[in-house]
């Protein structure tokens, strides 16, 4: 083993001092930066969802308290009860009625009095939130009061 083994061992280069296989710094940052590059739209996507799905809440919310408005509407007699307000839960309906139609006397069969005045009335509802949001709207709704005792004939 003599004199060519140790010829090879001179001739091998040996690696410089303070370099070493990997990433650079700058590799490092490009890097970070294209992540980050490619991650705001991927953010503003979840923001655009986040706001979306709160108007969704919201907007479902509303239409449930409007449909539990109209039906608490409904089995209220504006002939009798003008205006009035409710508590729903979390939300407040207060309501007023205007006659749109003079109050008239219904005909009962063959033209005979009724035993009711009738008019078409104008109900403005005002749903209020826990949190004050208003939403404000309006139904027309037929209303009645008695006149006469049921079996008189007038």
């Amino acid at each position: 083993m003599g004199v060519g083994s140790s010829t090879m061992q001179h001739n091998a280069r040996p690696r410089a001092v303070g370099t070493q296989a990997g990433f650079s710094v700058l590799e490092a940052i490009v890097a970070v930066a294209l992540i980050a590059a490619a991650f705001l739209p991927l953010l503003a996507l979840q923001t655009q969802l986040t706001r979306t799905a709160i108007a969704i809440e919201r907007a479902e919310a509303n239409l449930l308290a409007r449909n539990n408005a109209l039906a608490l509407l409904q089995a209220i007699n504006p002939g009798m009860r003008p205006a009035g307000s409710e508590e729903m839960g979390a939300v407040r309906l207060d309501w007023t009625a205007q006659a749109l139609s003079p109050v008239q006397p219904a005909r009962g069969p063959a033209g005979s009095p009724g035993r009711f005045n009738v008019a078409l009335y104008e109900i403005k509802a005002t749903l209020t939130f826990d949190n004050g949001r208003e939403d404000i709207f309006t139904v027309r709704q037929v209303g009645w009061r008695a006149i006469r005792p049921a079996g008189d004939l007038g």
